[in-house]
């Protein structure tokens, strides 16, 4: 026992590579955020906030303020989309490469712009049909406030907009500067 030093589990993985930048904020740099990283971030405040406020009502003060849960859920919906948008700025969504890697550069570069054109025709269709929901269904009450759901539809038909020309703006930048897509970079 006298000069083993015990090997502590997680040593050494705050300096790994994988650890990233999370506590490390030298590397921090507010240009790589668009304004839809902004929006979201205020909105996620504001859900905290209500969330906060309706487990404190609850469960603190056994009175639960009923409209705080439907507002949450709400602002839930628009928080998702509008960070989608942030989502297509950056090229992050979820995709599966394994068809990518495996074709020659020809083939692949005829893949990628079917790519790009299906998920421009995608964020263009969702646009469309969002834009065309919001219309008709803004009107409609919410159950338990005397607002309208047109604060939940209107700023989803606006973040599938912004999808859209967030993604026209990143197929002609990598088509347009030759570096039409091999791996995808963050560009703000």
């Amino acid at each position: 026992m006298g000069d083993e030093r015990l090997e502590k589990p997680f040593e050494g993985v705050a300096e790994s590579q994988e650890a990233g930048f999370a506590d490390d904020l030298r590397h921090f740099s507010l240009r790589g955020h668009g304004p839809e990283d902004w929006v979201g971030l205020a909105l996620l405040w504001v859900l905290g906030s209500l969330v906060f406020t309706q487990f404190f009502s609850r469960y603190a003060l056994n009175d639960s303020v009923s409209w705080t849960e439907e507002v949450a859920r709400y602002l839930l919906i628009v928080l998702t989309f509008i960070g989608s948008v942030g989502a297509v700025r950056r090229g992050t969504h979820i995709r599966v490469e394994a068809l990518e890697q495996a074709l020659p550069r020809g083939p692949r570069q005829v893949l990628f712009a079917i790519q790009d054109a299906m998920r421009l025709g995608f964020w263009t269709f969702g646009a469309w049909i969002s834009l065309d929901l919001a219309d008709r269904m803004g009107v409609m009450p919410m159950d338990s406030l005397d607002a309208s759901l047109a604060w939940v539809y209107w700023p989803v038909a606006a973040a599938f907009v912004g999808m859209t020309m967030r993604e026209a703006w990143w197929i002609w930048r990598r088509w347009r500067h030759g570096d039409a897509p091999g791996a995808q970079q963050v560009v703000a």
